[in-house]
């Protein structure tokens, strides 16, 4: 869950950076050793499954969001100058989606086909013409995967709001949003600590006036 106000960025991201060589610089002077200094500069770039969402909310709590969902995935190597230099497949749909309040809104779409063969053998034996095959294994493996992402916008204009969300959240998950009582004169009082103050119960049923006076006859 991510929190954000009207017309803002919202980014949730995960993943790693990479050391990538932007520049190298070759010592060409004799040394000792007879080996060349070598020094390279390096820069991390990002390697990661982002999501970017820009909320816009109109009278009727109408959310217009500008979502940009982004994979990136290392895609072997390129040999440059003597450097391996990591190639970045990027892949990202932009889009521009209405939903009402509570509404859930399905991203799909990316989806990414790989396949892959290992062989494995008796040396020498396997690569006999013909019979070869009777000392070898061959696997050929196939994956096929799609990531879909599921979206909740709710929108909340005042402080009670907001609590109410906090309240849902940590029904959840322990955590949400922190609230300044002061902020908010209509929301319950809480006690100390994270967790919210069990709810008012009604009192138990209570027997009526004239079962009352039935009794004592």
């Amino acid at each position: 869950m991510v929190f954000t106000s009207n017309n803002k960025k919202a980014i949730i991201a995960s993943g790693t950076e990479i050391p990538v060589p932007v520049n190298t610089l070759t010592n060409a002077t004799a040394t000792t050793t007879g080996v060349a200094a070598v020094a390279s500069n390096i820069e991390f770039k990002k390697v990661a499954l982002q999501l970017e969402v820009v909320p816009l909310i109109n009278s009727d709590k109408e959310v217009s969001l500008d979502i940009l969902q982004k994979i990136d995935s290392l895609a072997g190597s390129t040999t440059i100058d003597g450097n391996q230099i990591p190639n970045i497949a990027t892949r990202y749909i932009r889009t521009n989606v209405s939903a009402a309040n509570g509404a859930t809104i399905v991203l799909g779409g990316l989806i990414q086909d790989s396949k892959t063969r290992n062989t494995s053998g008796i040396p020498i034996l396997d690569r006999i013409p013909y019979i070869g095959a009777l000392f070898r294994n061959t696997t050929n493996n196939k994956m096929r995967t799609e990531l879909i992402i599921l979206m909740r916008p709710e929108v909340t204009l005042t402080k009670l709001d907001l609590y109410r969300l906090r309240q849902k959240s940590e029904d959840r998950t322990h955590f949400g949003p922190e609230i300044d009582q002061d902020d908010c004169p209509d929301c319950p009082k809480t006690s100390d600590g994270k967790q919210l103050p069990p709810p008012d119960l009604p009192p138990p049923d209570l027997p009526s006036v004239k079962d009352v006076v039935k009794g004592s006859k």
